[in-house]
Formats: C-alpha cells, structure tokens, sequence
C-alpha cells in the first residue's frame, strides 16, 4: 500500500477525496466527521435538507472501510427513515472514484442494509455494518470488535434501551436527528455539550 494511500485511511476527510474527489462537506459535516474520528460520542440536532443522513452515511463507510476488524451497525425508530441512510451508503458506494463492491474488484460484499469485506482477499468474518430498525434496543447487544460504531439516525424518536444495549460494545457512537421535542438520551446527550470522559462516564451512569 502507498504511503499516501495509508495516511488517507487515518484522515476521514482525506480518505472521502481520494474516492469521491467532488464531494464537498461543509464546515458543519467536517466537525461532524472529526468529533467521531476523536470522541466517543457525538450528538447532531439539525433541521430537514442539511445533509444529515448524506454525513452519517459517509461515516458509516469510512468507519467500516478503515478499521479491522471492525462492526458498524445503524439503527433508526422507523424502516423510512433507515431506508434514506442506507439510500445515501449505496450513493457513495456506486459514485466512488474506484470499485468498491466485490463484483467489481472492490473489497465491499453488499446485501441490502448488511455489507462484508475483504481484507487481504479473503472476507473478514468478524466485520460487518448493519442496519436494522429498533425500537427497543433489539438485536443491538454484543457487538464486540476491537473497531465498532454505533449510528442512531432520527435520534429524538429512538429509545432509551438502544443507547443502553451499545454500552457494552460500542467505542463510537453517532446520534443524528431533527431537533424535536424528546426526553430520551439524544437530549441529555445534545444538551450535555461538550464533556470529558470523567463527565461522560457520570452522564452515562445518570441515565
């Protein structure tokens, strides 16, 4: 692997230029992007059209395409609303600068809302992303790897137990979603700013 191409994999923005050289993220998407890349939590209220799901889809790629091994999974309260996320993953995926589906030539084995990959030519059997609707946290315990993410779209709308079940597993975690009246962990997390471990460990346990 080239130089370039291995300091790509470690910068997310990088990494977006070198497969999908005209797309442009605005300031608001970049912090998006590097708060995941730095922190273990990040919360995003914003408002219709403003590229939510097209970031939170390029994350999900980056996130899954950068690390090994490595689980990503992205959840959402309504198949509506996960079918726009994954609507934009295949987007990224079919635009990409090079292949990027098994097919192809390209590491990715996509099946609908599950995608494998290869690492070295041979599929890596403990990677994946996900997407699955849940309301309650179902399916959405025990995803243990060295690398994972979780990625909660429409946060407002999403219950308390889909935080609580990614406790035990995820080191990254993204809640995305319109900035509607709720009382759930996306407004303790959006109201909470900005916060050291000690205090995220302290919010988590008060929750």
């Amino acid at each position: 692997m080239r130089p370039e191409t291995i300091e790509a994999l470690k910068d997310p923005l990088r990494f977006g230029k070198m497969l999908w050289p005209d797309v442009e993220f605005y300031d608001k998407q970049r912090e998006i992007i590097h708060s995941v890349r730095d922190n273990d939590e990040t919360y995003v209220p914003a408002g219709n059209q403003l590229g939510k799901d097209f970031v939170a889809a390029f994350i999900a790629l980056w996130y899954f395409l950068c690390h090994h091994p490595v689980k990503v999974l992205t959840t959402s309260v309504k198949d509506d609303h996960l079918r726009v996320l994954w609507g934009e993953i295949d987007r990224f995926i079919r635009t990409a600068s090079m292949p990027l589906t098994a097919e192809h030539g390209g590491p990715l084995i996509y099946n609908h809302r599950e995608m494998r990959k290869l690492v070295g030519g041979a599929m890596e059997k403990d990677s994946y992303l996900l997407g699955c609707v849940s309301e309650r946290g179902e399916g959405l315990s025990g995803h243990h790897a060295p690398f994972t993410l979780l990625i909660a779209d429409e946060a407002s709308g999403v219950d308390d137990m889909v935080y609580s079940a990614g406790q035990g597993w995820m080191k990254r975690f993204l809640a995305i979603g319109n900035p509607n009246p709720c009382t759930n962990f996306f407004r303790g997390g959006v109201e909470g700013g900005d916060l050291e471990e000690d205090e995220v460990e302290c919010a988590a346990t008060e929750r």
